[in-house]
């Protein structure tokens, strides 16, 4: 049951998304809010599974987490009632039932990422080696499904803590892995640097005189 739960809708409010420092408490939640303030504009928000087949059931080219179709809406609430201890600081977001995936409608460099588990010793036993996303890890996804990097979490250790100072470049997406509740999230976010007007010349000028050359 979930019914105690404030539920976190799909998408964000129209809010512009600022760059820099940027916090998720998910206290006082409400739709399409959290801690009272909008969403960013662009930010998405789902449940997700991960998918390696297509509608055919014939093995996909690239495997690759989607929103899940039967139960997309994120849940926030008490880790309490649902017995994974103590509140961490007020609600918290439910990834109990399943991984979570934070979408951005544009590319962003990611940092100094951090996150509050819950205060139980519930949750997956990790899985070292091999495919990451098989294992209890915080991923980074670029827009073509291209695992760009990960942080490892042990949902076993009651009030576990990341706090990563690692960037990860041109990211689209990241996935909070099943088993805890998660709070107090937060990274520094920047916009992929577009190309500098010296080297969109020097493109300029090779493609002139690769057409002089035909």
């Amino acid at each position: 049951m979930k019914s105690y739960f404030t539920t976190l809708a799909l998408m964000a409010a129209m809010a512009p998304f600022v760059h820099g420092v940027t916090t998720f408490t998910f206290d006082g939640a409400t739709p399409a809010t959290t801690s009272g303030t909008a969403l960013p504009a662009g930010v998405t928000l789902v449940n997700a599974y991960y998918e390696t087949v297509d509608a055919n059931g014939d093995p996909l080219t690239t495997n690759g987490f989607r929103a899940d179709p039967v139960t997309p809406t994120v849940m926030v609430g008490d880790p309490g009632p649902a017995g994974y201890g103590a509140a961490i600081a007020g609600n918290a977001l439910d990834g109990s039932q399943g991984p979570i995936m934070f979408t951005f409608a544009s590319a962003l460099n990611l940092s100094n990422f951090g996150v509050f588990l819950d205060n139980s010793t519930l949750g997956n036993i990790p899985v070292t080696g091999g495919d990451p996303a098989g294992g209890t890890n915080i991923l980074f996804y670029d827009s073509m499904d291209t695992l760009i990097g990960f942080i490892p979490v042990d949902e076993r250790v009651s009030g576990f803590t990341v706090a990563n100072g690692s960037t990860f470049n041109n990211i689209s997406k990241f996935i909070l892995p099943s088993g805890a509740f998660y709070d107090n999230m937060s990274f520094t976010a920047a916009a992929v640097p577009e190309p500098t007007s010296a080297a969109l010349a020097c493109l300029g000028a090779f493609a002139l005189c690769k057409r002089r050359r035909a």
